[in-house]
């Protein structure tokens, strides 16, 4: 459902009109927000409707990812926006600096991040020119359409704009007068943005990430609890088919547990294996079937590879950790303790979004090693106030 862009000189003119917007928006009541906000995402979250279905069949061709998998993301994203939540979180935000209207620029790799940086400025009663990604647009559009058909002056507080990245006329009118500017993608995406974005205007950016998991040997006390944090996990791995920025490439399992690594690893395997038919994988591109084949191979080749058609895990010992393609890819890992752990995980840097814990009671000093550290199982399904980057999800919106 992508359509043209208005051109430079007509993104300009929006710029003008969403500062107006958000005055009116502003106006509202906090409360008259959040409901509204509210309404729009069970819209969406509504199968039985005709915004519902809608949604769903645009993704369905845009995402590339099964129906199963959409409704998931739909169900853990859009059903965090109850106006009760909305107005708790808006509780909790910096109101020093108040901005009136912003520029966001959406990734294409996961449809759901879109809602957050759409709806939280306008629960803020800020507007939002949002560049979608001309690889996916769907959920953006749809948003967008649902805040309008609940209420005018949200709809006209909510712009979205397609076009492609190289397309430097149409990007620099995007970034001309926005105080506030927050983009997500790739590290090079971030960059090429960061350096046209005007003096003065505040940049909130949110870079290439992945995620990791760590089994403590506490949490490995039996088979049974062994296989239930297995199924757990395979729950993070199949969710959105592993290519989000929270989603997890590898396992690292530390020593001393009734269950080692190479058992989880056959149990991991087992646990994805048992999801393929009710959460199927989607059709892999050919870059992505080449990659896949190439990790395969490695992973053959320097540990114990357990593949199925549309998943493997590889048991890789003390191997380096390697990051996987995704499309539910994943090596299992040793370690001797959280020092260790430290050790394998300091290659990605601060490309480290999001790691999945399971046991390991004392837990405070795992928070230097990921802005965002939670229960193995909860992943891909973090709460609203989920400080994703380290930052309030309110931060910069006042």
């Amino acid at each position: 459902m992508t359509t043209l862009a208005p051109d430079a000189e007509e993104i300009v003119k929006l710029h003008a009109r969403l500062r107006l917007a958000a005055s009116t928006l502003r106006a509202l009541p906090v409360a008259e927000r959040a409901a509204l906000v509210a309404v729009a995402a069970e819209r969406l979250l509504d199968v039985t409707a005709a915004p519902g279905r809608a949604l769903r069949y645009d993704l369905l061709s845009s995402t590339g990812l099964t129906p199963p998998v959409i409704e998931h993301g739909l169900r853990t994203t859009l059903g965090l926006f109850s106006r009760d939540a909305l107005l708790a979180l808006h509780a909790e935000r910096d109101a020093a600096h108040p901005t009136q209207s912003m520029v966001v620029v959406l990734s294409g790799n996961l449809f759901s991040a879109a809602a957050r940086p759409l709806l939280l400025p306008i629960l803020c009663g800020c507007s939002v020119l949002a560049k979608a990604s001309s690889s996916d647009d769907a959920l953006p559009r749809h948003v967008q359409r649902a805040l309008t058909n609940i209420d005018a002056r949200l709809g006209a507080a909510c712009e979205i704009l397609t076009f492609a990245h190289t397309d430097g006329e149409r990007t620099g009118a995007l970034l001309q007068g926005p105080k506030l500017v927050s983009v997500y993608g790739s590290d090079d995406a971030v960059s090429a943005i960061s350096a046209r974005v005007q003096s003065g205007t505040r940049l909130l950016a949110h870079g290439h990430g992945l995620g990791a998991m760590f089994v403590a040997s506490d949490a490995l006390a039996d088979a049974p609890s062994a296989r239930e944090i297995a199924h757990r996990a395979a729950l993070d791995v199949a969710a959105y088919d592993q290519r989000g920025c929270l989603s997890p490439h590898a396992v690292i399992v530390q020593q001393g547990g009734a269950v080692d690594a190479r058992a989880f690893a056959r149990l991991l395997g087992d646990a994805l294996q048992a999801l393929a038919q009710p959460f199927a994988r989607g059709a892999l591109s050919p870059e992505a079937a080449a990659a896949q084949m190439q990790w395969r191979g490695v992973a053959a080749a320097v540990g114990e590879l357990q593949c199925a058609s549309d998943s493997a895990v590889s048991y890789e010992a003390h191997a380096p950790l390697r990051v996987s393609p995704g499309y539910r890819n994943i090596s299992v890992l040793d370690c001797a303790d959280v020092s260790g752990l430290r050790a394998r995980l300091l290659p990605l840097g601060r490309h480290v979004k999001a790691l999945g814990v399971a046991g390991l009671r004392a837990r405070d000093e795992l928070s230097a090693l990921a802005p965002y550290v939670c229960e193995i199982g909860t992943m891909q399904t973090p709460p609203l106030d989920a400080a994703l980057d380290g930052v309030h999800p309110l931060a910069g919106y006042g």
